[in-house]
Parts: structure tokens; C-alpha cells; sequence
């Protein structure tokens, strides 16, 4: 799975590797995102690409209650095409997720035991998504739908990440690793020209020469830890 990852990094960084078109206009460096985090996430839209920001954990249009979202923030890649939650949005609503790191916990006697994958050159990556857009029902005595339609309140448009087996470094901590897309085949993932029986051969683990893994502070366990030393090296020491 994936459950936690990092953008330390201006998003002005990103455009060396993907030129989009930014609605994000205050953004903070996130050193342990979280589900449920509001977070940059790239779209196509209107013939081009688009940096917007989302909820981590999906909810399909479908859904009556949004808690669903806490069980749907990562997607087996195996089975994209035959979950009801995941199958429609593959198909025309693919995302990328920018990011410089993300996290696994590896199990030992001591606990869990936590670590960061990141480039071996230091810089921005994406990792595979899928997105939804809900609307929210209005509630008693709340005016709910005009003639153009929903209030901007009342849409929520969420994102899932993309899992797959592991590459041999990924696989010494963690069981599965989030699908990582390099950047010669965004564009093959975010245009909806692409048919989804095409995309499926990028539904694959990312070469372990390409990346790196490194220990670091179990602050990052605590998802209200959302500061530097949530990446700091750590070394093995115990700390306080």
C-alpha cells in the first residue's frame, strides 16, 4: 500500500519535468501527507495540463457517504478494471501525484519501522492515480441544487493511488509499492485519448536502480507529525 508520502519541494519544481497550468495559489512543503490531506494533484482538463488540488481517498459519484473515501485511498492494480469504485474513473479520469518521497513500515520486534523511498536523483516524481468528483447532499434546511446546478461546497473531487507488487528494493519493507510513472508516459496517462487496456503495461513496478531507500525518524508514524524531522535520516539509534 501507500499511506503516507512527502512534497518538500517548491511546486515550482515540478514544471522541469511536466509543464501544467497551476489553480493551486498557497501551497506549504508536506513532509507526511495523510489521507484525507488536500493535496496537488495533475489532471488533464480543457486539452491541457492542470495542477489542482484534491482529497486523498476516493469517493465514487455514486456513494451516499463520503467516509467511504478513508477505505478507498489505494487501488490494486491487479483489479482497476473490475472494481465499480475504480473501473469508470480509469477510464477517463486519470491523475498523476506529484511527490519527492513516500513511506513504508517495515514490521520487526521493535515495531514498525519506517522508511522513505525517493529518486536516487533527489527530485519530483508521480505516482499513478485515479479521480472522482462527488457531490455532497445538502442537508436539512440548506439550499441544495439552483438551476446551474451543485454549490462549489458541495463538490468534492477526490483521488486514489495506485498499487502494484514491489520492485526487489521495495520488497526487503513493504509488500507493495505505489505504481510510479516515468515521465516520458504522463502524458499517455493523464490524455483521455488513451484507452485504459493500453495503460495497463504502465501498471508495473518502477526499476529499484532508479530509486533510493533510506531509514528515517519514527516521528513520521504520528500523522500529526508533519515536519522536517519527519524525513530526517535515522541511523538505527533510538530516539527520544
Amino acid at each position: 500500500m501507500c499511506g503516507r508520502y512527502s512534497i518538500t519541494r517548491d511546486l515550482s519544481e515540478l514544471e522541469k519535468i511536466i509543464k501544467f497550468i497551476c489553480k493551486i495559489t498557497d501551497f506549504k512543503p508536506r513532509y507526511n501527507i495523510a489521507p484525507r490531506s488536500h493535496v496537488p494533484v495533475l489532471v488533464w482538463e480543457n486539452g491541457q495540463n492542470v495542477l489542482k488540488e484534491m482529497r486523498w481517498g476516493l469517493i465514487p459519484s455514486w456513494s451516499k457517504d463520503e467516509k467511504i473515501g478513508d477505505k478507498l485511498t489505494n487501488a490494486r492494480a491487479e483489479t482497476l478494471t473490475e472494481k465499480p469504485s475504480f473501473k469508470k474513473p480509469f477510464q477517463k479520469q486519470r491523475c498523476l501525484i506529484p511527490c519527492d518521497g513516500y513511506f513504508e513500515w517495515q514490521k520487526s520486534d521493535q515495531g514498525k519501522i519506517p522508511f522513505r523511498f525517493t529518486m536516487a536523483d533527489n527530485q519530483f516524481f508521480c505516482l499513478a492515480g485515479v479521480w472522482e468528483r462527488w457531490i455532497r447532499p445538502h442537508e436539512e434546511g440548506e439550499l441544495g441544487f439552483d438551476d446551474t446546478g451543485p454549490s462549489i461546497s458541495q463538490v468534492v473531487e477526490t483521488f486514489t493511488i495506485i498499487t502494484c507488487e514491489p520492485n526487489l528494493m521495495a520488497a526487503k519493507v513493504h509488500s507493495r509499492m505505489p505504481v510510479i510513472v516515468g515521465p516520458e508516459h504522463y502524458s499517455w496517462w493523464l490524455e483521455s485519448k488513451f484507452e485504459p487496456e493500453f495503460l495497463k503495461r504502465l501498471l508495473r513496478s518502477y526499476p529499484a536502480e532508479k530509486m533510493r531507500c533510506e531509514r528515517v525518524s519514527v516521528r513520521v508514524n504520528d500523522a500529526r507529525n508533519d515536519g522536517v524531522e519527519c524525513v530526517a535520516e535515522n541511523n538505527g539509534l533510538t530516539e527520544n
